[in-house]
């Protein structure tokens, strides 16, 4: 697995991505929230496979309290932690810096941590309502020893293009996926390299809705925008001999600009799984190509409103 130094810290081209760890998440998956034993599992797996970095948030449900649990018996070299603030929109410009120490320092303790790696805005918005004032107290996040590095995690780019004009964030997470190339056409993936962010990319897989049987697919907005989608990514993997997993994370990882592809995952098996799926080829020039012209006009926002409804 390639890895990229960050704050002195290896960053695997695989993140875990632990929000199943405190959530029912994912249209996927059937099992609900894990165990806390089956959690520890899936740590564990994370770590022994080469994946270096985790990535929690407040929002997570419990993910920071298992998180905190896993670190008190865990004996190896601690991870690169990325975690969020959340809380702090519609708040006066005097109460910011205050409530994102208090979030910070909620995540600290229940990790039981002193420091992590990278803190990142939860909301992409935050850059837009006293955006000075927020950058300042995020910068103060790393002045105070709380974070090495801060960030915003965002939705498009036009919130990317608000964070660049604070010199602060020097880290982005975003969603990316073969069907969602938004980031890409627009040439922000090229900019963020070019400015040398450390760019975590989620929605690989759009919450597991790449693994459904499309004949078995009954919403009706899935029907007319997704499952027509999904046939042709199987067609795709097929002719590259991979499976829809090792193609997805094949074109996303190769993307110039990318750093690490955050992948949640329901066991520790799968957790392997992923991380193995990092040593797959390199997608073919044709079926790249293919892939960027028959997925440009993908409706995410569309597709997002059914992936965005609440477990039940």
């Amino acid at each position: 697995m390639k890895y990229t130094e960050i704050a002195g810290k290896k960053v695997s081209a695989m993140s875990l991505g632990t929000v199943q760890l405190g959530l029912n998440y994912g249209i996927a998956n059937t099992n609900g929230k894990p165990e806390e034993k089956q959690s520890f599992e899936m740590l564990q797996s994370a770590l022994s496979n080469g994946i270096t970095s985790l990535d929690t948030a407040r929002a997570y449900g419990t993910s920071e309290e298992v998180l905190g649990n896993f670190f008190k018996q865990y004996k190896g070299e601690m991870p690169f932690i990325t975690t969020k603030i959340i809380g702090i929109e519609g708040l006066p410009a005097s109460e910011i810096e205050k409530k994102a120490f208090e979030v910070a320092e909620t995540s600290l303790e229940t990790l039981g941590l002193k420091k992590v790696n990278c803190i990142m805005l939860h909301r992409g918005s935050n850059l837009f309502e006293n955006g000075d004032v927020v950058a300042k107290a995020m910068e103060n996040l790393i002045k105070k020893g709380y974070t090495d590095t801060v960030g915003v995690s965002v939705y498009d780019a036009y919130e990317l293009e608000k964070m660049f004009e604070y010199d602060v964030y020097t880290a982005t997470q975003v969603p990316m996926s073969i069907f969602d190339q938004r980031l890409i056409a627009s040439g922000m993936t090229d900019k963020l390299y070019e400015r040398n962010i450390t760019t975590f990319v989620r929605s690989v897989f759009l919450q597991g809705l790449f693994f459904l049987d499309p004949d078995k697919i009954t919403d009706p907005i899935l029907i007319e925008h997704a499952v027509p989608k999904i046939r042709l990514l199987r067609e795709c993997a097929e002719k590259e001999g991979m499976s829809v997993a090792e193609l997805a994370i094949s074109y996303m990882r190769d993307v110039r600009g990318v750093t690490s592809l955050v992948l949640g995952a329901d066991t520790p098996e799968q957790v392997k799984m992923n991380a193995g799926y990092f040593e797959t080829k390199s997608v073919s020039e044709n079926t790249a190509n293919t892939i960027k012209t028959a997925f440009a006009n993908v409706d995410i926002p569309a597709i997002m409103t059914v992936l965005s409804r609440p477990k039940k």
